[in-house]
């Protein structure tokens, strides 16, 4: 169960960084931080803040004013996301339930510094990558083959 938390704050974060967590490309060499073996980071898929505005900044235009904004909030939204995962005294109902509220905050915040075509386009990029994401998860779960939305 600790894992399945700890998976579904991971899959809302990909979720809010669009699509740059599906794009398996190189990984980013970062040590800082991640003393994960091999195999557990390729599974959890390590985010950070840059390459999440790097992202953004592609796919939305991003001004460099926006940058400069949006670039601390990732930030932060990633250091909560770190601490909660690391706080073992919280049940694992409780850590979804933060992570998510930590991940509607970040949401809310970046919402506020886009222009609105800029918030459509974000808002398409997060049902996309959730549409992805409960397509893998459709994977690994056995259900009925034909049960596809959309």
């Amino acid at each position: 169960m600790n894992r399945f938390s700890t998976f579904t704050a991971l899959a809302l974060v990909a979720a809010l960084s669009g699509q740059a967590c599906a794009q398996q490309s190189a990984p980013a060499p970062t040590n800082g931080g991640n003393n994960l073996p091999a195999a557990t980071s390729q599974r959890m898929h390590k985010f950070d803040a840059q390459t999440q505005l790097q992202h953004l900044t592609k796919q939305l235009q991003l001004t460099p004013e926006q940058q400069a904004k949006i670039g601390p909030m990732l930030q932060q939204r990633d250091q909560q996301l770190e601490a909660l995962h690391g706080d073992s005294s919280l049940k694992p109902a409780d850590r979804r339930a933060k992570a998510m509220a930590i991940v509607q905050d970040s949401q809310s915040q970046i919402g506020g510094v886009l222009t609105q075509e800029q918030n459509d386009k974000w808002k398409a990029m997060r049902e996309k990558a959730m549409e992805r994401m409960q397509e893998k998860r459709g994977q690994k779960v056995p259900s009925s083959p034909g049960s596809s939305g959309g």
